[in-house]
C-alpha cells in the first residue's frame, strides 16, 4: 500500500513538474511588430566616435535599408538619464530599443517589465532574465587573443599596452584572450593595462597611452571608445606602433596604425533587428566570434612585415575554422 502511494506521489509529482517545465517553455514574447517596425538606438556618447557608437548607427542604417523600417537615434545618453530616455521611447512605442554599452543593463533590468510591448536588446550585455530583454555580444576571448597575436609579433621591446575605459566583464574576458595570443607567439612578451574611467576623454586616453610609452611599451591599442583617439595619437606623437579597436582606425593615424581588431557592432545591430523581423528574439545572452564574421583583423596595408601578417592570418584562420576557445 505503501509503495503504491509513493508510486502515485511520484507521478503526480513528475506530472506537475513536467507542466510547469512546458508552461516555461511556451511563455515566450508574443508581441512582434513586424508591419510598421520602429527601431530605436541609445548610446551614451557621440555618433562621431570611430568606435562602437558610429558602427551601431551603420548598421541600424543598413537594416533600415533592407527593411524599410522607421529608426531613431539618441546620442550622448549618460546613465543616469537613461532610465527616463528608455521609458520615453517606449512609451512612443518603439518597438525595438538597442541600448550600446554594458551598463545600461543595469537599467534596463529594472524597466522592461513596465513596458511589455517592447523588447529591448543590450549591446555589450549580460542581461536577459525578462522575456522582452536580451543581450548582443562577442567572443571577446578571441578578439583579445587575436590582437595578442598582432601585437606579440610586432614588439621589439616585449612591452604591450592597452588602455580601457572601465573594468567590465567583457574587458577582462578580452585582456585574458590577449595574455594568451602574446604568449602563443611570444612568451617573452608583458602586457601593461589602464583603466582611465572614462569612455569619452580623448585627453585622459592620450595621458594614459604616454604613460605606457615611457615605460618602454611599443605597440599600444584601447578598448575606450572615444578616449581610444587620444590613444592612437599618443603612439603617433611617440613614433610607435597602434593596434585600432572596433573599427578599422586606419584614417586616425595611417603610418602608426598597424591593423585594427574589428568587433563589428554593424553586423550585431543588424542581426538583432532580422532577428526580431523574423519573430526570433529570445530573452538570452547571444555571442558571436570569428566563424558569423562580427570579429576580424583589418588589413595592415604594408603596416606589418608580409611574412609576419601571414602568419597572423594563419592563426586566425584556424580560430575561424576550429571555433578554437582560449581557456581561461
Amino acid at each position: 500500500m505503501v509503495l503504491k502511494k509513493l508510486i502515485i506521489f511520484f507521478t503526480l509529482f513528475l506530472f506537475a513538474f513536467s507542466s510547469s517545465s512546458c508552461v516555461k517553455q511556451r511563455k515566450t514574447y508574443e508581441h512582434f511588430n513586424v508591419k510598421d517596425m520602429k527601431v530605436a538606438l541609445v548610446v551614451s556618447g557621440p555618433l562621431n566616435d570611430s568606435s562602437w557608437n558610429i558602427a551601431a548607427y551603420n548598421g541600424l542604417k543598413r537594416f533600415q535599408n533592407d527593411y524599410k523600417v522607421n529608426i531613431s537615434v539618441v546620442e550622448k545618453v549618460n546613465l543616469s538619464d537613461s532610465e527616463i530616455v528608455f521609458s520615453r521611447l517606449a512609451e512612443q512605442k518603439y518597438d525595438l530599443i538597442i541600448a550600446i554599452g554594458y551598463e545600461y543593463g543595469f537599467i534596463l533590468g529594472k524597466i522592461v517589465q513596465s513596458f511589455p510591448k517592447t523588447f529591448f536588446c543590450v549591446i555589450g550585455g549580460e542581461v536577459y532574465k525578462s522575456d522582452n530583454l536580451c543581450s548582443f555580444g562577442f567572443k571577446d576571448e578571441q578578439y583579445g587573443y587575436l590582437i595578442g597575436v598582432a601585437a606579440g609579433l610586432n614588439t621589439a621591446t616585449n612591452k604591450v599596452g592597452i588602455v580601457v575605459g572601465k573594468k567590465l566583464p567583457a574587458i577582462e574576458r578580452t585582456i585574458i584572450g590577449m595574455r594568451h595570443g602574446l604568449r602563443a607567439v611570444n612568451p617573452k612578451a608583458d602586457l601593461v593595462v589602464s583603466y582611465i574611467n572614462s569612455w569619452n576623454d580623448i585627453t585622459k586616453g592620450k595621458e594614459a597611452g604616454v604613460a605606457q610609452i615611457n615605460t618602454g611599451v611599443d605597440v599600444i591599442t584601447h578598448l575606450a571608445d572615444n578616449s581610444g583617439i587620444g590613444v592612437i595619437k599618443a603612439a603617433e606623437d611617440a613614433d610607435i606602433s597602434a593596434i585600432g579597436a572596433i573599427t578599422d582606425q586606419h584614417d586616425l593615424a595611417p603610418t602608426t596604425v598597424i591593423t585594427s581588431g574589428i568587433q563589428d557592432a554593424s553586423q550585431l545591430v543588424y542581426l538583432v533587428g532580422e532577428f526580431y523581423k523574423e519573430q526570433n528574439l529570445q530573452p538570452k545572452v547571444y555571442r558571436f566570434g570569428l566563424k558569423n564574421q562580427v570579429i576580424d583583423l583589418a588589413p595592415s596595408r604594408g603596416n606589418i612585415e608580409p611574412g609576419t601578417e601571414t602568419r597572423i592570418n594563419r592563426i586566425k584562420d584556424e580560430l575561424s575554422e576550429n571555433e578554437v576557445n582560449v581557456d581561461y
